[in-house]
């Protein structure tokens, strides 16, 4: 898997985002979502639109960008330097604190978020299980603490 900020600085160096830089220069990093792919979402406050940029590990691709409307809400910034643990490191921590027993039971596909909560980034880990439930653990990304792990299943979350 690409790591977070490898994908960031992909991002930073395509075309794409700098043409997106230009017209959007009071945008900002705002959060990142991973299943398969990084979505790298920026937020223009001046729009009051999030750009999604699509970054995958291949070095030849071309970077991906999709407009979403976000009108009343507000997205707080993901300061990339507060950022000292690497998801590697998150999802290792994760793992070592989940039920091993649910975990060995899992599809294989996990999501990832990194986000701001409480100005501290966070990574959002959730492991959907065969057994239903999804193993949702979050990780700080300047500590590399667990902050918090739950397990619930999928019907309780609706």
């Amino acid at each position: 898997m690409l790591e977070f900020k490898q994908a960031l600085s992909k991002l930073h160096a395509s075309e794409t985002f700098r043409d997106y830089q230009k017209k959007n220069a009071s945008s900002y990093l705002t959060n990142s979502l991973h299943i398969n792919e990084w979505q790298i979402n920026y937020f223009s406050p001046k729009t009051h639109l999030i750009t999604s940029f699509i970054i995958n590990s291949k070095i030849d691709s071309k970077i991906k960008k999709k407009t979403l409307e976000a009108k009343n809400q507000k997205f707080p910034v993901l300061n990339k330097n507060k950022i000292h643990i690497d998801v590697e490191k998150a999802l290792s921590n994760s793992v070592n604190n989940a039920s091993s027993n649910e975990l060995n039971k899992s599809n294989g596909v996990t999501i990832i978020i990194i986000q701001t909560e409480n100005s501290i980034p966070v990574w959002n880990i959730s492991i959907p299980t065969a057994s239903l439930k999804v193993i949702n653990i979050k990780v700080s990304a300047e500590s590399g603490d667990i902050l918090e792990k739950s397990e619930k299943s999928i019907i309780e979350t609706r």
